[in-house]
């Protein structure tokens, strides 16, 4: 039996390349369903084919044996019940197949979600929120609608044929030959149009990510763009996406229009054709007036079916397209690898680095080299210098979120590339410069990511990162939302919010990355005080350009150009006349 988990998914072989293989294996669907689903549309379908052929028989029984022809009133009555239970029928397959899609679309979006979990940090740098939006909404929508006419249509394609073969070989097989002549119509038209159409829904497809990251942008950058008078300037930079989205879109309506109304045309020309054939034919006796009738209804569902297949085949073209599209997320190899690896049940907080080095992708020179550090379990480390320095660097790699290009690190002993990080971040908590929040209250903020918390400690954790200083002066205290990102916030109240975040965790590494850059000399003091009272007792990492935050550090690096120019404790290197940190104390001073 097939895994149901949208994780287990994951491990299926996605194959963008083969996208009717992929969607129908992401349905689940056994071969006993889908036989099950096709007989149920037959059974609806019935009076479609079954019309016709009564038709002809009436108006033959009605030129031979006018008198009599009423006697056949059961078949009429039948016909008629096949043609009411169309409604009920026709509903319940719907809906099956409804459950089949929607299935498929959760899975999916599900899959999408999982894999952004896993992908590595480096590749969400370089990907755009907007782009990765775009395919979790629009492009899985694109595939649900995708799926629901391919198993609408396909099956109507399938039954019609067989049906329309029955009923042919048992009155005339030479017609047959005609309906063979369709075939190579609608494949020189499909592939006249299918590499251009290809190619016109990628460009769009494309374009509407482009637009959908710059109007994020836009959104994210109004407070600066009002603050700088530019709103003229943010808003043509948008226009010109939405400009070029639009030629993109037109170019493609044209392509449709065009293979649409050929399809058209083609289809009429054969249908008059095929009815001068069948009178032909029926002139010389081979069939009777009855079943030109027949044959022509018949054809002419099939002209309605087929035209209608190519019809929606620009929708089938964008939907194809969309499956290219999420595979970039699904097959992309760039995966922070903890699978399989040996989780970490506790820790204790030593970190070794062993001659680690970083260059990030296409840098021209490391951002990290020849780092060498001991940090015993409990201490804390700061670590400052010049900006673009590599600080930040180094602490992204000790989390786990890069991965060292050189040498190692070690956690407590073991090589964190043979461990699960993710079980060893249980134990971490990191408050960076920038803090992110989602819109929801402060008290769901503070919680997110944990489950129960005991009342008391909670109340002790706002005491210790000094947040009930703000939270008592809000109208709806811990319950008062905090808007997107925390914009009803200061710097210095999202910070303190932070450090109680992390503080809930009680982790037993803290990692912290600037936590007083750009925060008034008051709220820096409340910031300060509620770091104390999170390091206390933990190993910490700390970087700081404010050197008045690490006086209490056990040890300071300092780092110029990715290395390490000078250690020490706070007062060593203040001792040092000629030390890039006494330069730097100098400057603050």
């Amino acid at each position: 039996m097939k895994p149901r988990s949208s994780t287990h998914f994951l491990e299926w072989s996605y194959n963008s390349q083969l996208p009717l293989r992929t969607l129908w294996r992401w349905t689940d669907c056994s071969t006993g369903r889908a036989i099950w689903m096709i007989l149920v549309f037959a059974v609806k379908q019935l009076p479609a084919w079954t019309t016709p052929v009564l038709v002809g028989f009436l108006i033959d029984e009605v030129r031979t044996h006018p008198e009599t022809w009423t006697r056949h009133w059961p078949l009429i009555a039948v016909q008629f019940v096949l043609i009411i239970q169309n409604v009920p029928v026709h509903t319940y397959f719907i809906t099956q197949l409804s459950k089949l899609t929607r299935r498929l679309e959760n899975r999916i979006r599900r899959a999408l979600v999982t894999r952004l979990q896993q992908l590595s940090i480096p590749y969400h740098d370089d990907s755009e929120s907007g782009e990765l939006q775009a395919k979790v909404l629009r492009d899985v929508e694109q595939i649900q609608v995708l799926a629901h006419q391919l198993g609408e249509w396909g099956i109507t394609a399938l039954t019609t044929a067989v049906a329309m073969l029955i009923i042919t070989i048992s009155k005339q097989p030479l017609v047959l030959l005609i309906y063979v002549l369709l075939i190579p119509i609608m494949t020189l038209l499909t592939r006249k149009f299918r590499d251009r159409m290809k190619k016109e829904n990628q460009a769009f497809r494309r374009n509407i990510e482009s637009m959908n990251s710059e109007v994020s942008q836009m959104i994210d950058m109004i407070p600066v763009s009002r603050a700088h008078g530019v709103e003229d300037k943010a808003v043509n930079k948008v226009k010109a996406k939405i400009r070029h989205v639009g030629q993109t879109g037109r170019r493609l309506d044209r392509i449709n229009a065009i293979f649409q109304s050929s399809n058209w045309s083609t289809f009429q020309m054969f249908s008059l054709i095929m009815l001068l054939v069948m009178l032909t034919i029926c002139a010389r006796g081979l069939i009777s007036v009855g079943d030109v009738v027949v044959f022509q209804a018949l054809f002419n569902q099939t002209f309605m079916l087929v035209n209608m297949v190519l019809n929606i085949y620009p929708q089938l073209a964008k939907g194809m397209e969309s499956v290219r599209s999420i595979g970039e997320v699904l097959e992309c190899p760039d995966l922070e690898y903890n699978q399989g690896k040996p989780d970490v049940p506790g820790v204790n907080g030593e970190i070794i680095y062993q001659d680690v080095g970083y260059t990030y992708r296409g840098a021209e020179a490391p951002a990290v080299q020849n780092v060498s550090l001991h940090v015993p379990a409990g201490q804390c480390l700061a670590v400052v210098g010049p900006s673009g320095g590599g600080k930040s660097t180094l602490l992204r790699l000790t989390i786990g979120f890069r991965r060292p290009t050189e040498g190692q690190i070690l956690l407590d002993g073991l090589d964190m590339e043979k461990i699960d990080m993710r079980s060893w971040r249980r134990f971490i908590s990191v408050v960076p410069q920038e803090s992110v929040f989602f819109e929801g209250t402060i008290r769901e903020n503070i919680l997110f990511g944990t489950r129960t918390v005991d009342p008391d400690r909670f109340e002790e954790i706002l005491d210790a990162a000094n947040v009930r200083e703000f939270i008592e002066r809000l109208p709806q205290g811990l319950d008062s939302r905090i808007g997107e990102s925390g914009a009803r916030l200061s710097g210095g109240q999202r910070q303190r919010l932070a450090i109680a975040r992390a503080l809930v965790r009680d982790p037993q590494v803290i990692v912290l990355d600037e936590p007083t850059s750009a925060l008034d000399v008051m709220s820096e003091k409340l910031v300060q005080e509620a770091i104390e009272r999170l390091v206390k007792g933990r190993t910490t990492l700390i970087v700081a350009h404010r050197l008045s935050t690490i006086r209490n550090a056990d040890k300071v690096v300092v780092m110029e150009q990715g290395q390490i120019v000078e250690a020490g404790t706070y007062d060593e290197l203040s001792a040092r006349p000629d030390s890039a940190f006494k330069r730097m104390k100098d400057l603050q001073s």
